[in-house]
């Protein structure tokens, strides 16, 4: 009996220790001193711009993906102390930072590869790499909430530079405010589509015009409106054909 209690007892230890042994190692990797430290209340005081930029990431489209302050910034989440974490944490002016405004392309294009491949043959990445100037990824993206183009945003980018006044290609701003509004109604589309084309079986066709809207999405960022407009118009009208055939068949079985 005593054997037994013994046994019992021994496998209990060792469960026990094996379950903590588990919890350390599991805290240990999930650790964020970078979230734990900038999330704290005092920063609404101390640092307003610090607590608001939290509180724009959490539960941003970065923060949904895993993305965490060192992956743009540098720094070590694993460290406890300011100086420790902040090692490899570079000011947004110094030239090797990974947010320095020259650079912040290329640290956003190690995720949005796509989306990067076509900037980089852009006239605005052309001038930006020549002279320091020109719009970049948190100009109409925002920082860092990854907003989507919406008009307001073209009014306040675009617009800037590309204006009677500046005498700086004016007619871009037109044209492009006409592929967002375009897009906004295909946007819309796609949401209808995506929910109620399925029922007539023709997933190829679906497929082909989610394919053409990431397209678009992407190879905007080359700004090269010209087939940007071209290919939005063709969008909108085989979403439009759809819509209306979905909606006849539905019509129709229903």
């Amino acid at each position: 009996m005593k054997n037994l209690k013994s046994i019992f007892f021994s496998l209990f230890v060792i469960t026990f220790s094996l379950f903590f042994v588990l919890i350390i190692k599991t805290n240990a990797f999930s650790v964020d001193t970078c979230v734990d430290c900038h999330k704290d209340e005092k920063f609404r005081v101390q640092n307003k711009g610090l607590f608001d930029y939290y509180q724009n990431w959490k539960g941003s489209d970065h923060d949904e993906a895993g993305i965490s302050c060192q992956d743009c910034h540098g720094g070590d989440p694993s460290k406890e102390k300011k100086e420790e974490a902040h090692a490899k944490n570079l000011s947004s002016y110094n030239e090797s930072s990974m947010v320095f405004y020259k650079n912040i392309s290329e640290t956003c294009g190690k995720c949005h590869k796509e989306v990067y491949k076509y900037f980089i043959e852009s006239k605005h990445y052309k001038a930006l790499k020549k002279a320091g100037k020109g719009p970049v990824c948190i100009t109409c993206h925002g920082n860092p909430l990854t907003n989507v183009y919406h008009t307001s945003i073209v009014l306040s980018t675009c617009k800037s530079c590309h204006n009677l006044q500046t005498k700086n290609h004016p007619e871009v701003y037109g044209v492009a405010e006409n592929i967002l509004h375009r897009l906004n109604v295909c946007r819309g589309l796609l949401k209808w589509t995506s929910r109620h084309f399925d029922e007539i079986n023709k997933p190829t066709r679906l497929n082909k015009v989610n394919a053409l809207y990431q397209n678009i999405s992407e190879s905007w960022h080359q700004f090269d409106f010209t087939n940007t407009d071209r290919d939005s118009k063709e969008l909108l009208s085989e979403l439009r054909a759809i819509f209306r055939e979905t909606h006849k068949w539905k019509k129709k079985n229903n």
